[in-house]
């Protein structure tokens, strides 16, 4: 392989590795959903989520007159200069097979939308609440398509054998949240992966804002603490046994916490060590699977590597406790702005 291959996708891994990673990710089943039946193209459409105004034109021969909205009386068009990447963290630390059953264990604990403005030369990241209700696919145990149930999006990774079969769901999933916002690749990766990556930059500082008592007596409210081994996963993934906030929202906080600080460590190791992308991208080489080709990953990795962060957005909306879990529902206004941001642009 070129050297400058090689250093591209050694910068994808490590790219991917610091968003994904932040959530607590590895290892992801490697076997395919063999003998299940995919929805028909004419039940999606027909299930299409109701979304903005249309302005289309029927008469119109234009091949995007059907990506034209409307919204707050203007006109939009969706952006053709864009490119998406759904990030998944699973919430599994094994490979487990389930090859007899599409119903499995794990679910999308951690989902981030890459957007890439390929005008601008920037990127923002879309981080998506696992418990946000919306409607997923379910199937039965037998592969079976049986349509869709409004259940916490996070679930849209266990109708399925836990393979790519479960990540494409996963994308229909987040797609039809955004208002069917094109997702033209994913990666996804499950746990054990965070100590792994937060070792190899020797650990990282960040201010516990939450109260760990009795979970991990080494995160110390209102201190800043070097996180090391598993104490770094605690920290990005630690919920349902925090007594002041058991939703998912603080977690989000901290996983964007540990995000910037991930990626000054990870910035400071590879200055200081010619060998470390190396390292770094042989960890996580084997622990990840994707729709994407290897030109695909170079790709990425270039954007990644010349585009500027713009932002990390989080859809509004509010946690209530449901009959048995946490459900999280957007504030549909918000969230239709946001996607106008995104993914359009003004006629």
């Amino acid at each position: 392989m070129k050297k400058e291959t090689r250093n591209n996708l050694i910068m994808m891994g490590v790219a991917a590795g610091v968003i994904l990673l932040s959530a607590g990710a590895a290892v992801l089943w490697h076997f395919k959903g063999a003998g299940r039946t995919e929805p028909s193209t004419a039940v999606q459409t027909e299930a299409s989520r109701p979304t903005f105004e249309q302005g289309i034109d029927p008469d119109s021969e234009s091949p995007t007159a059907d990506r034209l909205i409307v919204y707050n009386g203007q006109t939009y068009r969706y952006r053709e200069d864009i490119d998406t990447l759904l990030i998944i963290g699973t919430d599994d630390f094994e490979i487990e097979e389930m090859s007899n059953t599409h119903r499995n264990s794990s679910q999308s604990d951690f989902l981030l939308v890459v957007v890439f403005d390929n005008t601008l030369k920037t990127y923002k990241i879309i981080q998506i609440n696992r418990d946000t209700m919306t409607d997923i696919r379910m199937y039965d145990i037998y592969g079976q398509y049986e349509g869709l149930v409004n259940l916490q999006i996070a679930l849209s990774h266990t109708y399925g054998t836990g393979g790519d079969d479960s990540c494409r769901d996963t994308v229909f999933a987040v797609s039809r949240l955004l208002y069917d916002s094109d997702i033209d690749n994913y990666m996804a990766v499950t746990m054990a992966a965070v100590p792994i990556l937060n070792d190899l930059v020797g650990g990282v500082d960040v201010l516990v804002e939450d109260n760990f008592e009795g979970i991990d007596d080494t995160l110390v409210q209102g201190e800043v603490v070097h996180l090391t081994g598993d104490h770094a996963l605690t920290f990005v993934r630690a919920r349902m046994s925090m007594a002041d906030d058991p939703t998912n929202i603080a977690r989000m906080g901290r996983q964007r916490t540990y995000i910037v600080a991930l990626m000054e460590a990870l910035g400071n190791a590879m200055r200081e060590d010619p060998d470390f992308e190396l390292r770094a991208f042989s960890a996580l080489g084997d622990n990840m699977i994707s729709d994407m080709t290897t030109d695909r990953i170079e790709e990425l990795a270039d954007r990644f590597n010349e585009y500027t962060e713009e932002a990390i957005l989080v859809p509004e909306g509010r946690s209530v406790e449901g009959d048995s879990y946490m459900e999280f529902y957007v504030d549909e206004d918000a969230l239709q702005q946001l996607v106008v941001d995104t993914f359009y642009e003004p006629v």
